[in-house]
């Protein structure tokens, strides 16, 4: 091969111009290429502009949920305007300026009181007394009194007051139920929910819906009652409908004949109805804040978990890659042992049949030389006892020359008997290692495969829970979204709506995620 001259990398060395730098010297130090900066600048660049882009969306974030708890609390003024109604309707039933449950108490006293003046009068007439449980029993106690009474004493007058009170409690009542379905249940149905997909399970969106569901029975519960309450009022109350447990009732069970005036407690049982439908949209309200701040924990605590674990995915990805290799080296080192294993197999095959054919011939050649040597002794005999004859003199020399190349060929055929079996032997103890090297690489190639399997199905399941996680990560910013998108904001509000749907907050989510361009409706 052709070889430069020792003097020409000297030369090229010697003759560098003053203050040029050597070849090997400039190319270390312009070692990073021009593409290899323009990548890490644009890296640079891209993280710069994902840093932009998620503090931009952190701060629209923060923006929305403060418009999302500005909603909130409209709806909380909602429930105390309409706690503040329940409040006027109750005290101009009791007639008070003030809550004060002893005048209550003794406003419901007088009207049981004349209720029993009234009863007692009918009775003196012998007419039938019945229990005043609707508003068609009082007109028909009023009618019976102005029939049997020579004068008023002041019940007509004062029982006329009680129906026409009544009847306006009611009415009022009414119209708060109606308003409340209006202004606060029809909102919390609209905006206090979950808004998880059932596909995907996420407790803290199942304990949400779990919770907010008994609130919504004890609501449809709670405003049933007053509606049949007050359509029954009427024509008989359903005294079953009453509330059970409350304090008040019992207070005015001691001091009113409630199983013959059971009317006496339909105005306190609806206002305590409308306070207890307050208290629990109060905590619906208080449970979907609650809520969104458990789902904004849960959407960093997620995010970090997934980043994690994504990251553990990325490393337990080459590992596999590197067992897998171990794997595939091993399999061919198994592969080639068990070939030079077949091979010596084969020539071993081969020698054996070489050795058997060896004795075979050995045992012929033996016979056929002892049978030539006893012919030619027996000529000999036969020559020293008869007249020399020239054939069988010919015939023994023949013999003798014939027993003389059976040893010659014997002594050559034991020469390569010998070295058959050496050959034999040498091949016989490779067997015996290479034999070893494939029970080692069958252990290794076992071991190795096992381990790949067990690690794969380990990798497996982390991507699947990487999938997992990711799919509630995607979950959660959805109701993030949703909750705090500025189309539902709108509708909690006594405006009209200006902002138009967007075609799937969805798929905005996930191009923001992937770090592509959301175009906008």
């Amino acid at each position: 091969m052709a070889t430069l001259p020792r003097t020409s990398g000297q030369l090229g060395a010697l003759s560098m111009q003053p203050g040029a730098l050597p070849n090997s010297v400039r190319r270390k130090k312009t070692k990073p290429s021009k593409p290899k900066q323009e990548k890490i600048e644009e890296k640079l660049v891209e993280e710069n502009q994902s840093k932009a882009v998620a503090m931009t969306l952190t701060t629209m974030r923060a923006g929305l949920q403060r418009a999302y708890l500005d909603g909130l609390e409209f709806i909380r003024n909602k429930i105390s305007d309409t706690e503040t109604e329940v409040t006027k309707t109750r005290l101009s039933f009791y007639s008070c300026n003030e809550t004060d449950e002893d005048s209550f108490l003794q406003y419901l006293k007088e009207c049981n009181d004349h209720f029993l003046m009234a009863n007692n009068e009918l009775r003196r007439k012998n007419i039938k007394l019945e229990v005043i449980d609707s508003e068609m029993r009082i007109v028909t106690l009023l009618n019976h009194l102005r029939e049997a009474a020579e004068f008023d004493k002041g019940e007509i007058a004062f029982i006329t007051g009680f129906w026409e009170n009544i009847k306006h409690t009611v009415e009022s009542f009414h119209s708060l139920v109606d308003k409340f379905q209006t202004n606060v249940l029809n909102r919390l149905n609209q905006n206090c929910t979950s808004y998880n997909n059932a596909d995907i399970s996420l407790e803290v969106s199942n304990r949400y819906t779990e919770e907010i569901s008994g609130y919504i029975a004890e609501l449809e519960r709670e405003l049933t009652n007053m509606r049949l309450l007050m359509k029954t009022y009427d024509s008989g109350i359903h005294q079953d409908l009453f509330s059970q447990n409350s304090k008040f009732a019992e207070k005015v069970l001691v001091s009113c004949d409630l199983k013959a005036f059971p009317i006496l407690r339909l105005a306190p049982d609806l206002a305590e109805k409308m306070e207890n439908v307050c208290a629990i949209a109060r905590k619906w309200l208080d449970r979907d804040e609650q809520y969104m701040y458990e789902v904004n924990n849960y959407i960093k605590e997620t995010r970090n978990i997934a980043k994690k674990r994504e990251e553990d995915l990325k490393n337990q990805k080459e590992k596999q890659k590197k067992i897998e290799k171990a794997v595939k080296t091993a399999s061919i080192l198994l592969h080639n042992n068990k070939e030079k294993l077949q091979k010596i197999e084969s020539e071993l095959n081969s020698l054996e049949g070489q050795l058997n054919g060896f004795k075979q011939e050995k045992k012929c050649k033996h016979t056929e030389k002892a049978q030539k040597s006893s012919m030619a002794d027996f000529l000999s005999i036969t020559m020293t006892q008869t007249r020399k004859n020239y054939n069988l003199q010919m015939k023994r020399q023949r013999l003798v020359k014939q027993v003389r190349e059976l040893e010659e060929f014997l002594i050559g055929l034991e020469r390569e008997l010998s070295n058959v079996e050496d050959e034999l032997m040498v091949k016989s103890q490779e067997r015996i290692l290479i034999n070893e090297k494939v029970e080692t690489s069958v252990k290794t190639y076992d071991t190795l495969k096992t381990d790949f399997e067990k690690y794969s199905d380990n990798l497996e399941k982390l991507e699947q829970e990487v999938n997992i996680l990711s799919g509630q990560l995607l979950q959660l910013e959805i109701i993030q979204t949703y909750k705090t998108s500025p189309e539902n904001v709108e509708q909690i509000f006594d405006r009209p709506q200006t902002v138009k749907l967007a075609p799937s907050l969805k798929e905005k989510i996930k191009r923001k995620r992937k770090g592509l361009p959301v175009t906008e409706s």
